[in-house]
C-alpha cells in the first residue's frame, strides 16, 4: 500500500479490514470508523475502493445517518466519495517520476480504471489545476 495512503488512513483514523465474502466491494463502516473490503477483488480494486471508502470517512463520517434518509442524499455521498477516489487516483499517479503530463489522456484514465466517463470534468478540473500548480498549463491551453 502507498505510503500517502497509510498516512490518510492514519490521519483520519480508519480502521481498515479484509474479508473474504462481502456483499460489495467494500463497505464504510462509519459508527466504528473501519472500512471493509472484499478480499477476492484484484489489487487494483482493493486500493480503488479503499480510496472509495476513504472518501465517506473523510467526507460523511459525522453525517452519515443521512445514507440512507433519502435517495438523493445516498446518491450525493456516493458521488463525493468517488470524486474523492478520483482525485486521490489521480494524486498518485501525478507523483509517478514516470509520469508525463503531456501524455495523459482523461478518457483512457477513466476507462482503464473501468470509472463511468460521467466523471471526466472532474479529472480534467483536476488535471488542469495540477497543471497550473506546477506551471504546466502550456499543456493543456
Amino acid at each position: 500500500m502507498d505510503d500517502k495512503i497509510k498516512m490518510m488512513i492514519d490521519e483520519l483514523g480508519v480502521r481498515v479490514q479484509y474479508w473474504p465474502k462481502l456483499d460489495a466491494n467494500g463497505h464504510y463502516i462509519a459508527r466504528i470508523n473501519t472500512v471493509v473490503i472484499d478480499d477476492r477483488i484484484s489489487p487494483h480494486a482493493k486500493i480503488m475502493t479503499l480510496l472509495h471508502e476513504l472518501g465517506h470517512a473523510s467526507k460523511h463520517q459525522n453525517n452519515y445517518a443521512l445514507y440512507n434518509l433519502a435517495f438523493s442524499l445516498h446518491s450525493k455521498m456516493e458521488n463525493e466519495a468517488e470524486e474523492f477516489m478520483i482525485e486521490k487516483m489521480i494524486e498518485l499517479r501525478v507523483v509517478d517520476p514516470e509520469f508525463n503530463p503531456a501524455t495523459f489522456n482523461t478518457v483512457n484514465f477513466l476507462e482503464s480504471n473501468e470509472i463511468d466517463l460521467k466523471y471526466e470534468p472532474v479529472v480534467k478540473e483536476f488535471m488542469t489545476s495540477y497543471c497550473i500548480g506546477n506551471s504546466l498549463e502550456h499543456i493543456f491551453f
